[in-house]
């Protein structure tokens, strides 16, 4: 019993005790854990209406987007994707993101959805989207095979996919990633279009709305009008008080509302070849010429040594420009010209041959694995038999990008053709073979078909050995040393910006924006974006190669986002309340005038001119500009009637009516309410998801990572 007291009166103390060994536990757990609260607040990219978007999801459908990117200009364009592309992919991939994720709030909150069913029948059944349409439909009639729709999907998410190797299960996932994007897409299409339908439904017209609507369209007046600009009167006669710069900028605040910016001095130094550079280049070359005359390896000696690759094929004579097209005029077989100079490049060219035949040639092919020789030999008797070479192309073929469009590779020039391999170009221009034929490349084997050839041309082979002209190692070092002994004392506010003359260092001025990628006419400059919105005033950053020059830059000034302070905008302000009280001067020397538009063109010193089918539906108006005031007061004013002083953007307007167009159409209902609905129509499409987006919580990060 005495014991049992003992601890009903020290109930506190452990009270005390347990609480803090537990809270002890709860710390040393919660930092031994990889603080898992601190590192979800650090890897948020952004936060959307409450909802994180991860650096990881965000990275994952960058790559995604970059990847596309990527073989789209290989097919297309048939060259790399532009290395400042990334930087605008990253926005773009944000915006649909964050697009995404507002869309799906709005429509949840006003009980909107898609079911299973709904997507099920956009994808494979009687209402397909027309995005599904435009990837699996047949181009000439639209026509889709939703069976064949229904076995890629099969295929995609099949249970047993032990038989494939790992390059084609990569392909598989690649392709499994498409089509999931390809659904949200369309459910998302669906969405938005269930939301613009709702609101639009929601904006019906009635009757009075639609005869306004018709008569504003076709009030239109002629006039002429004498004019007096705000520029006439001299700024000096009016004064402006501190307290009035501050009603304007109250007046106007939402018009000055920004993002975060910095203001940045920079140094870019361009980093360009030496006089020393473009003589060891010269030599260089010149070492190699008579190699490349006489060597039997042009493309094994071009592989390792020429800026320009090597293209065995031919190409149309009349294709080619300047001092080739002259060069091959000439030439015979394996003469060499050069080297010259041009473009910053010493060249020499080489004729490998000559020859005739199409210029291009319209091929589709069905590619199929190295080891599936029997299938292939199969599918080419049905063919030779007269079964159909673009539902098999369709059924059997791997490539995914022509299979589609039943195999057709379209136009093709032997250039274009080269990663084919010869053995294919050489049977598409110069083969015998008529109908379908087999053939091989590193892609696997084919059945290949030659529908059209061009009439046969004259074609050249050239091989090219181009040196571009680099800055060495020595040029870069003492570029650099340039910019970082400038650096090294020039590393203040006040001395930063004073630049060098004698080292030709000179310091720009930027106002950097979260979303940049630019700094003036610095290109992809990410990098020193990225660092400028994680620097305080007076930070200097290191040297970053960019755009093929040495940047450095030091932060000026930090601009928060929200509302720019007077200071900021006082010029714009003044401009503002000057003008205002410009329109009140010419106004009140006007009032009392009498007369008719001469007079006060007189008393204004302004000559008389004219306008024709002035509408309250134009606030641009020729000759003046835009002036909303005069565009909502003319149309509505008697012929005859001369309006009092219209205090407009760039003046102060007396305007004459003198003649009223005539109204020559009837009012149709029908054909208004559909007019009606087509200007809605734009505003919401062009606007709504803006608005959602503004009214949105929307915390952006990207800064911090990319």
């Amino acid at each position: 019993m005495a014991t049992l007291q003992k601890i009903r009166n020290q109930a506190g103390l452990l009270v005390i005790v347990i609480g803090l060994a537990m809270l002890a536990f709860i710390i040393g757990d919660f930092l031994t854990s990889g603080s898992t609260f601190f590192h979800m607040n650090r890897d948020k990219v952004a936060v959307v209406n409450g909802n994180r978007i991860t650096v990881e999801e965000f990275q994952m459908r960058v790559n995604r987007a970059v990847e596309e990117e990527q073989m789209r200009y290989r097919t297309q364009y048939n060259r790399s994707m532009p290395e400042e592309r990334s930087s605008q992919i990253n926005k773009e991939v944000f915006d649909r993101m964050v697009s995404e994720m507002v869309l799906t709030d709005a429509t949840r909150e006003m009980g909107l959805g898609v079911s299973a069913r709904e997507l099920q029948d956009l994808l494979t059944g009687d209402n397909i989207s027309m995005q599904v349409v435009q990837l699996f439909g047949d181009p000439r009639t639209g026509e889709v095979d939703r069976a064949r729709i229904n076995e890629f999907i099969q295929f995609l998410f099949s249970d047993d996919q032990s038989q494939y190797t790992p390059e084609e299960l990569q392909r598989i996932n690649e392709q499994r990633a498409f089509w999931l994007d390809l659904e949200k897409s369309v459910k998302e299409e669906r969405l938005m279009t269930k939301l613009f339908t709702a609101i639009q439904k929601s904006l019906q017209p009635n009757d009075l709305d639609l005869e306004s609507s018709f008569n504003e369209s076709l009030n239109m007046v002629d006039f002429v009008y004498a004019s007096q600009m705000y520029t006439a009167v001299p700024d000096s006669a009016v004064t402006v008080t501190d307290k009035e710069i501050q009603a304007m900028y109250d007046k106007k605040k939402e018009s000055f509302k920004r993002d975060a910016s910095r203001q940045i001095k920079y140094v870019a130094v361009s980093i360009l070849p030496s006089e020393a550079d473009y003589k060891m280049t010269e030599e260089k070359i010149n070492n190699y010429k008579k190699q490349f005359e006489e060597t039997s390896d042009v493309s094994g000696l071009l592989s390792f040594n020429t800026d320009v690759p090597y293209v065995d094929a031919y190409t149309s004579v009349k294709s080619l420009t300047g001092v080739m097209k002259d060069f091959v005029s000439k030439a015979g077989k394996d003469e060499v010209f050069g080297p010259f100079f041009e473009n910053d490049s010493y060249k020499m060219y080489r004729l490998m041959g000559r020859t005739t035949s199409p210029d291009s040639v319209k091929v589709r092919h069905i590619m199929l694995r190295a080891d599936q020789e029997s299938l292939r030999d199969s599918l080419l008797a049905e063919i030779k038999k007269g079964a159909d070479f673009k539902e098999i192309a369709s059924q059997y073929s791997l490539d995914t990008n022509s299979s589609a469009n039943g195999g057709e590779l379209g136009w093709l020039t032997e250039p274009m053709m080269v990663t084919l391999g010869k053995d294919f170009m050489e049977k598409c221009f110069r083969g015998n073979e008529r109908g379908a034929f087999k053939v091989e490349t590193n892609y696997g084997i084919h059945i290949a078909e030659v529908e059209e050839r061009t009439k046969p041309i004259e074609k050249v082979k050239v091989a090219q050995f181009v040196l571009n002209v680099r800055p060495s190692s020595e040029t870069y070092g003492n570029l650099y040393n340039k910019v970082s002994q400038y650096i090294a004392v020039n590393n203040t506010l006040e001395t930063f910006e004073k630049g060098d003359t004698e080292k030709e260092i000179t310091v720009q001025n930027a106002v950097l924006h979260p979303d940049d990628i630019n700094i003036n006419n610095v290109r992809d400059a990410r990098q020193a974006i990225k660092w400028a919105f994680n620097a305080d005033k007076g930070d200097l950053s290191e040297i970053f190669n960019i755009d093929n020059k040495f940047v450095v830059a030091m932060i000026y000034e930090e601009g928060k986002e929200g509302y720019a302070p007077v200071e900021d905008v006082e010029q714009q302000l003044r401009y503002a309340v000057i003008s205002e009280k410009k329109g009140d001067m010419i106004a009140d020397a006007l009032a009392g005038v009498e007369g008719g538009i001469d007079t006060f063109a007189s008393k204004m010193s302004s000559r008389i001119d004219t306008v024709r089918g002035a509408s309250f539906m134009n606030s641009v108006i020729t000759g003046m500009g835009f002036e909303p005031k005069v565009a909502g007061i003319a149309p509505y004013t008697e012929v005859g009637g001369m309006t009092a002083p219209v205090k407009g953007n760039r003046g102060v307007y007396v305007i004459d009516v003198i003649n009223k167009v005539p109204v020559t159409a009837n009012f149709d209902k029908p054909t208004e309410i559909l007019r009606y609905n087509q200007i809605v129509r734009q505003v919401l499409y062009g606007q709504l998801l803006d608005v959602i987006k503004s009214k949105a919580d929307i915390e952006d990060n990207r800064i911090k990572f990319f």
